[in-house]
Protein backbone atom coordinates (compact mmCIF):
# COMPACT_ATOMS: atom_id res chain seq x y z
CA UNK A 1 0.00 0.00 0.00
CA UNK A 2 2.29 2.50 -1.33
CA UNK A 3 0.98 6.49 -0.16
CA UNK A 4 2.05 7.25 -3.97
CA UNK A 5 -1.45 5.53 -5.13
CA UNK A 6 -3.26 8.77 -3.52
CA UNK A 7 -2.63 11.27 -6.32
CA UNK A 8 -3.64 9.25 -9.31
CA UNK A 9 -7.62 9.73 -8.70
CA UNK A 10 -7.04 13.04 -7.49
CA UNK A 11 -5.20 13.93 -11.13
CA UNK A 12 -7.87 12.40 -12.98
CA UNK A 13 -10.50 14.95 -10.76
CA UNK A 14 -8.18 17.95 -10.98
CA UNK A 15 -10.18 19.64 -13.32
CA UNK A 16 -13.31 19.40 -12.01
CA UNK A 17 -13.73 20.36 -8.55
CA UNK A 18 -17.09 19.00 -7.91
CA UNK A 19 -16.47 15.28 -8.32
CA UNK A 20 -13.31 16.39 -6.22
CA UNK A 21 -15.67 17.71 -3.30
CA UNK A 22 -17.90 15.22 -3.86
CA UNK A 23 -15.42 12.28 -3.07
CA UNK A 24 -14.30 14.55 -0.27
CA UNK A 25 -17.33 14.77 1.33
CA UNK A 26 -18.11 11.40 1.00
CA UNK A 27 -14.61 9.93 3.28
CA UNK A 28 -15.41 12.25 5.57
CA UNK A 29 -18.94 11.14 6.06
CA UNK A 30 -17.59 7.47 5.75
CA UNK A 31 -14.77 8.26 8.91
CA UNK A 32 -17.49 9.87 10.68
CA UNK A 33 -20.11 6.81 10.85
CA UNK A 34 -16.91 4.73 11.44
CA UNK A 35 -15.63 6.62 13.90
CA UNK A 36 -18.92 6.42 15.63
CA UNK A 37 -19.55 2.96 15.61
CA UNK A 38 -16.00 1.74 17.36
CA UNK A 39 -17.34 1.96 21.08
CA UNK A 40 -21.02 2.08 20.92
CA UNK A 41 -20.89 -1.59 21.88
CA UNK A 42 -19.09 -0.93 25.11
CA UNK A 43 -21.01 1.93 25.97
CA UNK A 44 -24.31 0.55 26.03
CA UNK A 45 -23.30 -2.56 27.95
CA UNK A 46 -21.69 -1.09 30.45
CA UNK A 47 -24.73 0.80 31.53
CA UNK A 48 -26.73 -2.49 31.36
CA UNK A 49 -24.27 -4.43 33.33
CA UNK A 50 -26.72 -5.28 36.27
CA UNK A 51 -29.42 -6.11 33.68
CA UNK A 52 -27.65 -7.95 31.96
CA UNK A 53 -26.17 -9.82 35.50
CA UNK A 54 -29.77 -10.35 36.69
CA UNK A 55 -31.50 -11.72 33.40
CA UNK A 56 -28.78 -14.47 32.46
CA UNK A 57 -28.06 -14.77 36.55
CA UNK A 58 -24.45 -14.19 36.07
CA UNK A 59 -21.62 -14.94 37.95
CA UNK A 60 -18.57 -12.39 38.93
CA UNK A 61 -16.39 -14.41 36.62
CA UNK A 62 -19.32 -14.06 33.35
CA UNK A 63 -19.59 -10.45 33.77
CA UNK A 64 -15.99 -10.21 33.65
CA UNK A 65 -15.67 -12.13 30.69
CA UNK A 66 -18.27 -9.79 29.07
CA UNK A 67 -16.85 -6.87 29.51
CA UNK A 68 -13.20 -7.92 28.98
CA UNK A 69 -13.54 -10.57 26.43
CA UNK A 70 -14.31 -7.93 24.14
CA UNK A 71 -11.24 -6.18 25.19
CA UNK A 72 -8.97 -9.13 24.47
CA UNK A 73 -10.63 -9.87 21.11
CA UNK A 74 -9.22 -6.02 20.07
CA UNK A 75 -5.76 -7.43 20.87
CA UNK A 76 -5.79 -10.71 19.43
CA UNK A 77 -7.64 -9.55 15.86
CA UNK A 78 -4.92 -6.56 15.56
CA UNK A 79 -2.57 -8.95 14.29
CA UNK A 80 -4.81 -10.02 11.61
CA UNK A 81 -5.80 -6.49 10.44
CA UNK A 82 -1.94 -5.94 8.56
CA UNK A 83 -2.14 -9.34 6.79
CA UNK A 84 -5.47 -8.72 5.19
CA UNK A 85 -4.54 -5.11 4.39
CA UNK A 86 -2.11 -6.93 2.29
CA UNK A 87 -3.49 -8.96 0.72
CA UNK A 88 -7.33 -6.24 -0.14
CA UNK A 89 -7.87 -3.29 0.42
CA UNK A 90 -7.77 -1.41 3.02
CA UNK A 91 -10.97 0.19 2.31
CA UNK A 92 -12.53 -3.52 1.73
CA UNK A 93 -11.23 -4.92 4.87
CA UNK A 94 -12.53 -1.21 6.98
CA UNK A 95 -16.28 -2.30 4.56
CA UNK A 96 -15.80 -5.90 5.76
CA UNK A 97 -14.63 -5.10 9.76
CA UNK A 98 -18.15 -2.84 10.10
CA UNK A 99 -20.04 -5.99 8.78
CA UNK A 100 -18.69 -8.07 11.36
CA UNK A 101 -19.55 -5.62 14.01
CA UNK A 102 -22.91 -5.24 12.91
CA UNK A 103 -23.81 -8.74 13.04
CA UNK A 104 -21.79 -9.04 16.34
CA UNK A 105 -24.01 -6.78 17.99
CA UNK A 106 -27.48 -7.50 16.58
CA UNK A 107 -26.95 -11.07 18.12
CA UNK A 108 -26.48 -9.48 21.83
CA UNK A 109 -30.61 -9.09 20.62
CA UNK A 110 -31.14 -12.69 20.72
CA UNK A 111 -31.89 -14.55 24.13
CA UNK A 112 -29.33 -16.45 25.34
CA UNK A 113 -26.15 -15.97 27.28
CA UNK A 114 -23.69 -18.26 25.26
CA UNK A 115 -25.21 -15.93 22.04
CA UNK A 116 -24.72 -12.63 24.12
CA UNK A 117 -21.21 -13.60 24.59
CA UNK A 118 -20.96 -15.00 21.00
CA UNK A 119 -21.96 -11.81 19.56
CA UNK A 120 -20.20 -9.49 21.79
CA UNK A 121 -16.40 -11.63 21.10
CA UNK A 122 -17.60 -11.08 17.35
CA UNK A 123 -18.19 -7.49 17.43
CA UNK A 124 -14.88 -6.93 19.53
CA UNK A 125 -13.12 -8.82 15.96
CA UNK A 126 -14.52 -6.37 14.21
CA UNK A 127 -13.61 -3.14 16.23
CA UNK A 128 -10.08 -5.21 16.62
CA UNK A 129 -9.57 -4.63 12.71
CA UNK A 130 -10.99 -1.54 12.35
CA UNK A 131 -8.93 0.79 15.50
CA UNK A 132 -6.27 -0.87 13.51
CA UNK A 133 -6.72 0.90 10.30
CA UNK A 134 -8.08 4.13 11.75
CA UNK A 135 -5.05 5.85 11.46
CA UNK A 136 -4.15 4.08 8.46
CA UNK A 137 -7.63 5.29 6.49
CA UNK A 138 -6.87 8.79 7.93
CA UNK A 139 -2.97 8.82 6.11
CA UNK A 140 -4.67 7.46 2.82
CA UNK A 141 -7.53 9.89 2.49
CA UNK A 142 -6.30 12.65 4.15
CA UNK A 143 -2.72 12.39 3.60
CA UNK A 144 -2.52 17.08 4.32
CA UNK A 145 -5.09 16.98 6.69
CA UNK A 146 -3.86 13.83 9.45
CA UNK A 147 -3.85 16.28 12.51
CA UNK A 148 -7.40 17.65 12.08
CA UNK A 149 -9.19 14.50 10.61
CA UNK A 150 -6.99 12.19 13.51
CA UNK A 151 -8.39 14.37 15.91
CA UNK A 152 -12.05 13.88 14.14
CA UNK A 153 -11.69 10.21 14.21
CA UNK A 154 -10.69 10.35 17.69
CA UNK A 155 -13.52 12.39 19.44
CA UNK A 156 -15.93 10.19 17.66
CA UNK A 157 -14.52 7.59 19.11
CA UNK A 158 -14.46 8.62 22.66
CA UNK A 159 -17.76 10.08 22.54
CA UNK A 160 -19.33 7.16 21.03
CA UNK A 161 -19.63 5.28 24.06
CA UNK A 162 -20.64 7.68 26.04
CA UNK A 163 -23.49 8.35 23.92
CA UNK A 164 -24.64 5.02 23.84
CA UNK A 165 -23.97 4.87 27.99
CA UNK A 166 -26.36 7.88 28.40
CA UNK A 167 -28.87 6.22 25.45
CA UNK A 168 -29.07 3.32 26.25
CA UNK A 169 -31.37 3.22 29.58
CA UNK A 170 -33.89 5.97 28.29
CA UNK A 171 -33.97 3.80 24.93
CA UNK A 172 -34.64 0.84 26.79
CA UNK A 173 -37.71 2.43 28.69
CA UNK A 174 -39.19 3.47 25.41
CA UNK A 175 -39.08 -0.14 24.12
CA UNK A 176 -41.32 -1.16 26.63
CA UNK A 177 -37.88 -2.44 29.23
CA UNK A 178 -36.75 -4.52 26.63
CA UNK A 179 -32.68 -4.66 27.31
CA UNK A 180 -32.03 -7.19 25.15
CA UNK A 181 -33.41 -4.56 22.35
CA UNK A 182 -31.46 -2.24 23.79
CA UNK A 183 -28.26 -3.86 23.11
CA UNK A 184 -29.02 -4.81 19.61
CA UNK A 185 -30.68 -1.26 18.25
CA UNK A 186 -26.94 -0.39 18.26
CA UNK A 187 -25.85 -2.34 14.87
CA UNK A 188 -27.95 0.06 13.62
CA UNK A 189 -24.98 2.25 13.36
CA UNK A 190 -22.59 -0.25 12.61
CA UNK A 191 -24.55 -1.57 9.15
CA UNK A 192 -24.14 2.49 8.17
CA UNK A 193 -20.41 2.40 8.62
CA UNK A 194 -20.17 -1.01 6.98
CA UNK A 195 -22.29 0.88 3.77
CA UNK A 196 -20.42 4.07 3.72
CA UNK A 197 -17.52 2.21 3.73
CA UNK A 198 -18.66 -0.11 1.02
CA UNK A 199 -19.87 2.99 -1.45
CA UNK A 200 -16.17 4.69 -0.20
CA UNK A 201 -14.73 1.38 -1.85
CA UNK A 202 -16.40 1.36 -5.05
CA UNK A 203 -15.84 4.93 -5.39
CA UNK A 204 -11.81 4.94 -5.04
CA UNK A 205 -11.91 1.66 -7.40
CA UNK A 206 -13.40 3.55 -10.34
CA UNK A 207 -10.82 6.44 -10.00
CA UNK A 208 -7.80 3.76 -9.69
CA UNK A 209 -9.19 2.17 -12.83
CA UNK A 210 -9.40 5.48 -14.88
CA UNK A 211 -6.27 5.89 -13.85
CA UNK A 212 -4.40 2.48 -14.42
CA UNK A 213 -5.80 -0.12 -15.54
CA UNK A 214 -5.00 -3.81 -14.55
CA UNK A 215 -2.45 -3.00 -11.91
CA UNK A 216 -3.39 -5.43 -8.89
CA UNK A 217 -7.06 -5.68 -9.84
CA UNK A 218 -10.52 -4.04 -9.43
CA UNK A 219 -10.27 -1.93 -6.85
CA UNK A 220 -7.23 -3.40 -5.00
CA UNK A 221 -4.65 -1.28 -3.89
CA UNK A 222 -1.14 -1.86 -4.97
CA UNK A 223 0.82 -4.08 -1.96
CA UNK A 224 2.53 -2.58 0.95
CA UNK A 225 5.66 -1.56 0.82
CA UNK A 226 8.44 -3.20 3.24
CA UNK A 227 8.23 -1.02 6.02
CA UNK A 228 11.11 1.06 7.04
CA UNK A 229 11.51 0.52 10.79
CA UNK A 230 10.77 2.26 13.59
CA UNK A 231 13.33 2.18 16.95
CA UNK A 232 12.24 -0.83 19.27
CA UNK A 233 12.58 2.35 22.01
CA UNK A 234 10.07 4.27 20.04
CA UNK A 235 8.09 1.23 19.02
CA UNK A 236 7.91 0.35 22.86
CA UNK A 237 7.09 4.34 23.85
CA UNK A 238 4.03 4.06 21.79
CA UNK A 239 3.10 0.44 22.28
CA UNK A 240 3.20 1.22 26.20
CA UNK A 241 1.13 4.71 25.68
CA UNK A 242 -1.47 2.85 23.84
CA UNK A 243 -2.04 0.49 25.76
CA UNK A 244 -2.20 2.24 29.53
CA UNK A 245 -4.14 5.12 27.99
CA UNK A 246 -6.45 2.26 26.56
CA UNK A 247 -6.49 0.45 30.17
CA UNK A 248 -7.66 3.63 31.84
CA UNK A 249 -10.21 3.76 29.44
CA UNK A 250 -11.50 0.54 28.92
CA UNK A 251 -11.40 0.32 32.58
CA UNK A 252 -13.55 3.63 33.17
CA UNK A 253 -15.99 2.19 30.61
CA UNK A 254 -16.67 -1.07 32.57
CA UNK A 255 -16.47 0.30 35.83
CA UNK A 256 -16.87 4.43 36.64
CA UNK A 257 -21.14 4.04 35.96
CA UNK A 258 -20.81 1.17 38.56
CA UNK A 259 -19.34 3.07 41.49
CA UNK A 260 -21.52 6.00 41.08
CA UNK A 261 -24.27 3.24 41.66
CA UNK A 262 -22.97 1.71 43.88
CA UNK A 263 -22.95 4.97 45.71
CA UNK A 264 -26.21 5.66 45.52
CA UNK A 265 -26.71 7.04 42.09
CA UNK A 266 -29.36 5.90 39.67
CA UNK A 267 -28.67 4.40 36.41
CA UNK A 268 -29.65 7.56 34.43
CA UNK A 269 -27.47 9.70 36.31
CA UNK A 270 -24.53 7.62 36.50
CA UNK A 271 -24.92 6.94 32.50
CA UNK A 272 -25.05 10.76 32.09
CA UNK A 273 -21.90 11.10 34.35
CA UNK A 274 -20.00 8.65 31.91
CA UNK A 275 -21.66 10.86 28.68
CA UNK A 276 -19.92 13.54 30.06
CA UNK A 277 -16.59 12.50 30.45
CA UNK A 278 -17.06 11.31 26.66
CA UNK A 279 -18.48 14.75 25.70
CA UNK A 280 -15.33 15.95 27.54
CA UNK A 281 -13.18 13.95 25.58
CA UNK A 282 -13.81 15.78 22.29
CA UNK A 283 -12.13 18.68 23.32
CA UNK A 284 -9.07 17.47 23.59
CA UNK A 285 -9.28 14.99 20.81
CA UNK A 286 -9.58 17.35 18.32
CA UNK A 287 -7.20 19.81 19.74
CA UNK A 288 -4.16 17.89 20.76
CA UNK A 289 -3.71 15.86 17.26
CA UNK A 290 -3.49 19.94 15.45
CA UNK A 291 -1.35 20.93 17.83
CA UNK A 292 1.16 17.52 17.82
CA UNK A 293 1.49 17.98 14.14
CA UNK A 294 2.87 21.11 14.16
CA UNK A 295 5.04 20.56 17.09
CA UNK A 296 8.14 18.88 17.22
CA UNK A 297 8.04 17.79 20.33
CA UNK A 298 5.00 16.43 21.74
CA UNK A 299 6.57 15.95 25.38
CA UNK A 300 4.40 18.66 26.94
CA UNK A 301 1.36 17.05 24.99
CA UNK A 302 1.82 13.61 26.93
CA UNK A 303 2.24 15.00 30.18
CA UNK A 304 -0.58 17.68 29.93
CA UNK A 305 -2.96 14.86 29.37
CA UNK A 306 -1.74 12.58 31.90
CA UNK A 307 -1.95 15.17 34.34
CA UNK A 308 -5.56 16.19 33.66
CA UNK A 309 -6.81 11.53 33.44
CA UNK A 310 -5.03 11.75 36.80
CA UNK A 311 -6.69 13.97 38.55
CA UNK A 312 -9.99 12.98 37.68
CA UNK A 313 -9.33 9.72 38.72
CA UNK A 314 -7.80 11.04 42.19
CA UNK A 315 -11.27 13.08 42.29
CA UNK A 316 -13.41 10.12 42.08
CA UNK A 317 -11.21 8.79 44.99
CA UNK A 318 -11.76 11.88 47.03
CA UNK A 319 -14.98 13.40 46.25
CA UNK A 320 -17.93 11.02 46.32
CA UNK A 321 -20.76 12.13 44.67
CA UNK A 322 -20.44 15.52 45.09
CA UNK A 323 -17.57 15.82 42.50
CA UNK A 324 -19.52 13.10 40.05
CA UNK A 325 -19.00 16.11 37.14
CA UNK A 326 -15.89 17.98 37.19
CA UNK A 327 -14.28 14.34 37.95
CA UNK A 328 -15.64 13.44 34.73
CA UNK A 329 -14.57 16.72 32.78
CA UNK A 330 -11.38 15.93 33.70
CA UNK A 331 -11.01 12.49 33.02
CA UNK A 332 -12.70 13.11 29.46
CA UNK A 333 -10.13 15.69 28.32
CA UNK A 334 -7.24 13.13 29.15
CA UNK A 335 -8.83 10.23 27.79
CA UNK A 336 -10.18 12.06 24.69
CA UNK A 337 -6.13 13.87 24.54
CA UNK A 338 -3.80 10.28 25.20
CA UNK A 339 -5.73 8.34 22.74
CA UNK A 340 -5.41 11.20 20.00
CA UNK A 341 -2.08 11.13 20.59
CA UNK A 342 -1.69 7.89 20.47
CA UNK A 343 -3.28 7.59 16.87
CA UNK A 344 -1.06 10.94 15.75
CA UNK A 345 2.24 9.35 16.74
CA UNK A 346 1.38 6.72 14.58
CA UNK A 347 1.63 8.43 11.41
CA UNK A 348 4.51 11.15 13.14
CA UNK A 349 6.38 8.66 13.69
CA UNK A 350 6.67 6.33 10.47
CA UNK A 351 7.81 7.76 6.69
CA UNK A 352 4.79 5.43 4.87
CA UNK A 353 1.77 4.10 5.64
CA UNK A 354 2.80 0.33 5.53
CA UNK A 355 4.98 1.35 8.37
CA UNK A 356 1.87 3.01 9.96
CA UNK A 357 -0.20 -0.15 9.90
CA UNK A 358 2.44 -2.46 10.89
CA UNK A 359 2.82 -0.34 14.14
CA UNK A 360 -0.68 0.39 14.73
CA UNK A 361 -1.03 -3.57 14.59
CA UNK A 362 1.93 -4.52 16.92
CA UNK A 363 0.92 -1.08 19.35
CA UNK A 364 -2.90 -2.27 19.80
CA UNK A 365 -2.14 -6.13 19.94
CA UNK A 366 -0.08 -5.51 22.94
CA UNK A 367 -1.43 -2.23 23.97
CA UNK A 368 -5.24 -3.89 24.21
CA UNK A 369 -4.28 -6.71 25.82
CA UNK A 370 -2.40 -4.75 28.36
CA UNK A 371 -5.86 -2.97 28.69
CA UNK A 372 -7.75 -6.04 29.22
CA UNK A 373 -6.44 -6.42 32.50
CA UNK A 374 -8.17 -2.84 33.75
CA UNK A 375 -11.54 -4.19 34.22
CA UNK A 376 -10.00 -7.36 35.36
CA UNK A 377 -8.09 -6.07 37.98
CA UNK A 378 -10.53 -3.33 39.40
CA UNK A 379 -13.02 -6.16 39.67
CA UNK A 380 -11.03 -8.25 41.48
CA UNK A 381 -9.95 -5.80 43.66
CA UNK A 382 -13.56 -4.76 44.23
CA UNK A 383 -13.83 -7.74 45.10
CA UNK A 384 -11.20 -8.36 47.82
CA UNK A 385 -11.43 -5.18 49.07
CA UNK A 386 -15.22 -4.62 49.10
CA UNK A 387 -14.80 -0.95 48.04
CA UNK A 388 -13.61 1.08 45.07
CA UNK A 389 -10.52 2.91 47.23
CA UNK A 390 -7.66 0.52 46.25
CA UNK A 391 -8.97 0.14 42.32
CA UNK A 392 -9.02 3.96 42.03
CA UNK A 393 -5.53 4.42 43.67
CA UNK A 394 -4.32 1.58 41.47
CA UNK A 395 -5.48 3.14 38.80
CA UNK A 396 -4.03 6.11 39.27
CA UNK A 397 -0.79 4.86 39.86
CA UNK A 398 -0.56 3.30 35.89
CA UNK A 399 -0.24 7.17 35.25
CA UNK A 400 3.26 7.45 36.33
CA UNK A 401 4.52 4.67 33.72
CA UNK A 402 2.11 6.51 30.85
CA UNK A 403 3.43 9.36 31.30
CA UNK A 404 6.95 8.25 31.02
CA UNK A 405 5.77 5.97 28.00
CA UNK A 406 4.54 9.68 26.61
CA UNK A 407 8.21 11.47 26.93
CA UNK A 408 9.77 8.76 25.23
CA UNK A 409 7.47 8.68 22.45
CA UNK A 410 7.10 12.24 22.20
CA UNK A 411 10.51 12.52 21.26
CA UNK A 412 10.58 14.41 17.76
CA UNK A 413 13.09 11.81 16.36
CA UNK A 414 11.87 10.73 13.29
CA UNK A 415 9.48 13.90 12.62
CA UNK A 416 11.51 15.43 9.59
CA UNK A 417 11.96 12.07 8.18
CA UNK A 418 7.97 11.90 7.79
CA UNK A 419 7.65 15.00 6.49
CA UNK A 420 10.17 14.47 3.59
CA UNK A 421 7.86 11.29 2.83
CA UNK A 422 4.89 13.53 2.59
CA UNK A 423 3.68 13.21 -1.00
CA UNK A 424 3.33 16.90 -2.86
CA UNK A 425 -0.17 18.19 -2.21
CA UNK A 426 -2.92 18.23 -5.04
CA UNK A 427 -5.34 21.64 -5.03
Amino acid sequence: MDLGDRAAPSRVLRADPGPVWRAGAVAVAAVVVFGVSLRLMFGSASSLIEEIRDGYHLDPVEVALLTTGPVVCLGLGASVAPRLARRFSVLSVATVSMAVLAVGTALRAVPGWPVLLVGTLLGGLGIAVANVLGPVLIRLLFPHRIGAMTGLLTALICVSAGIASGVTPPLVRAVGDSWRVGLGVWAIPALVAALAMAVLTVGRARGLRREARGTTGPGAVPPMAPTVGVGARMRWAITGFMGIQSLLAYATVAWLPTIYRDRGVSADRAGLIFAVLSVSSIVTALGVPVLATRMRSQRLLAVSVVVLAAAGILGVLTTGTSGAWPCAVLIGLGQGGALSLALVLMNLRTASAAEATALSASAQTVGYLLAATGPIAMGALHSVTDGWSVPLIALAATMVPLAVCGVVAGHPGSRDRTAAAAPTPVP
